[in-house]
């Protein structure tokens, strides 16, 4: 029976990485979900039905600050989750240095 070749230490599978890969997905999904839902409430109209003007008035102001923070909380994550992507994907090999390079 023919013994399979090892992978070099540079190809074997890592749980550390596998795992903040993971964290990374789940960083960029939770973002984008949040911004979504910020620009949602920033965007589409508050139904006021059965308020009065004051009352409408407090509701909107709030879904609007609600949406605010949510948009830039989204905002953050997806980009935290894009350095994470950066920090940590596969770099190529260096090539062996020459001899007589200065």
């Amino acid at each position: 029976m023919p013994s399979s070749p090892e992978p070099s230490p540079s190809q074997r599978p890592s749980v550390g990485r596998s795992a903040a890969l993971g964290l990374c997905v789940g960083l960029l999904l939770g973002g984008l979900g949040l911004l979504l839902a910020g620009l949602r409430a920033l965007f589409l109209a508050v139904d006021c039905s059965g308020l009065g003007g004051p009352e409408c008035e407090l509701l909107q102001q709030a879904t609007r600050e609600i949406g605010r923070m949510q948009t830039l909380a989204g905002g953050a994550l997806i980009a935290l989750g894009a350095s994470l992507f950066v920090l940590l994907r596969p770099r190529p090999p260096k090539p062996p240095e020459s001899p007589g390079a200065p």
